[in-house]
């Protein structure tokens, strides 16, 4: 399986390499990804690296936060202004086994109409704005929609990684990436009814 984590100007590290981590331990291939075109990416701390792939070639697909609830010139709420990530997303949507966010990913997930009359989570600190997409809040860390699944703040990033390696691979190999991590599982998902 070939899960995609979609990376722009400004996003979140936890979000992104703490689900990296997890899931490339568990055997996925794992890869980094640019919504339109390979090149340098600046993250919200200023780590910078280069993007040598485009989304559109996964079965999977995690979306990342940052910047969004301080309004930041680069981030996921400049990427949900700017339009071409969210119309990517729900491009690729059609093809692809699930898509997950971490944090304020959620957003741009809502954003792009992929949440509207769905159970999901984010930060807490933006649950009133995801309401305003649609979207029936849960205050769970992880909420699992079927092909939509959500984490909340930046730290539950761990508990998405976790969550989809042991839907996919298994109790014990999710425990086993949690034992060799260090982390505690919290073990609790929320199920969502669905559509």
């Amino acid at each position: 399986m070939r899960i995609e984590i979609v990376v722009f100007d400004g996003f979140d590290e936890l979000d992104v390499f703490g689900p990296f981590e997890v899931l490339s331990m568990a055997g996925f291939t794992v890869e980094l990804v640019a919504a339109e075109r390979p090149g340098p990416v600046t993250s919200m701390r200023a780590v910078k690296f280069d993007v040598p792939a485009v989304l559109g070639q996964a079965d999977a697909v995690i979306v990342p936060g940052g910047g969004w609830l301080d309004r930041a010139p680069a981030g996921a709420w400049a990427e949900a202004q700017r339009g071409m990530l969210p119309a990517r997303l729900t491009a690729v949507a059609p093809s692809i086994r699930w898509m997950a966010s971490v944090c304020t990913g959620g957003l741009l997930l809502a954003a792009a109409g992929l949440l509207a009359d769905r159970q999901a989570t984010t930060n807490h600190g933006a649950y009133d704005e995801m309401r305003s997409y649609g979207v029936d809040v849960v205050e769970e860390r992880v909420v699992d929609a079927g092909d939509r699944i959500t984490a909340g703040a930046l730290s539950a990033g761990l508990d998405l990684g976790l969550w989809i390696t042991e839907r996919e691979l298994g109790t014990a190999t999710a425990d086993r990436v949690a034992t060799a991590i260090g982390y505690a599982r919290t073990a609790r998902v929320f199920h969502s009814r669905g559509r």
